[in-house]
Formats: C-alpha cells, sequence, structure tokens
C-alpha cells in the first residue's frame, strides 16, 4: 500500500503538469511555465506554497511549489531531463520533511516527469 500513498494528489499535480504542456509545449522561458502552474493551482483549488529555495549545488536560487502541504513540485525546462538532474533532484529532497515530490521537464518534446516518494521513482 505504501506506493499509493497521496496517489490521488499526485494524479491531480501530473494532470496540471499534462494541461500546461498541452496549452504551451516546449520552449518557453521557466518562468512562465511556473506562473502557468500558479494560476492552474489556484483555479483547481489546490493548495499550495510557492517559495524559493536556495541550492548549495547551484549559483541561483531555485523556485518549488509545495501542493497539499506535503508534495514538492519542481519545475525544469531542459531540452531532456538526465539521470544527473534526476539524481540532483532527489538529494535535494535528502533531510526533507516532505514524503513525495514531483519534477516536471517542459523543455522536451513530451512532458517528462520523476516522482519520488512512497518507495517508488516514476517517469
Amino acid at each position: 500500500m505504501e506506493n499509493n500513498t497521496y496517489q490521488v494528489e499526485v494524479n491531480k499535480l501530473i494532470e496540471v503538469g499534462n494541461y500546461i504542456y498541452k496549452q504551451l509545449g516546449h520552449g518557453c522561458l521557466d518562468k512562465v511555465y511556473k506562473e502557468v502552474m500558479e494560476l492552474e493551482l489556484e483555479l483547481r483549488n489546490i493548495p499550495y506554497l510557492r517559495k524559493t529555495k536556495s541550492n548549495a549545488n547551484r549559483l541561483d536560487n531555485s523556485e518549488e511549489f509545495v501542493c497539499y502541504d506535503k508534495i514538492v513540485v519542481e519545475l525544469d525546462t531542459h531540452s531532456f531531463l538526465s539521470e544527473e538532474q534526476e539524481n540532483t533532484f532527489m538529494d535535494s529532497l535528502k533531510g526533507g520533511d516532505l514524503p513525495v515530490a514531483l519534477l516536471f521537464n517542459f523543455g522536451y518534446k513530451n512532458l517528462q516527469y520523476v516522482k519520488v516518494g512512497g518507495h517508488c521513482i516514476l517517469q
């Protein structure tokens, strides 16, 4: 049963990601996807907090959404999500209190996403 932890909420967030991708496609700026994500979360009454996090491995600060008080959602716009980027994402979650995280990549010709948590990684 552990694999289904927060599955309803995760499915709703994946639905939002797919909707955004269908509307915008790939190639927009990172900040555009983040603004549209925020709008969609509000329109769908999904509780969220948008916050800036500092990352010691990067020169810039990145933003993330915390949805339902328990799911971290990050957005990216790389031409392809590499294994190294996935590992960096997973490493950034270590020591955090939230049990599930999603990484959406809007930069590829299809929406890519990684789910981490509940003892599973999906792509």
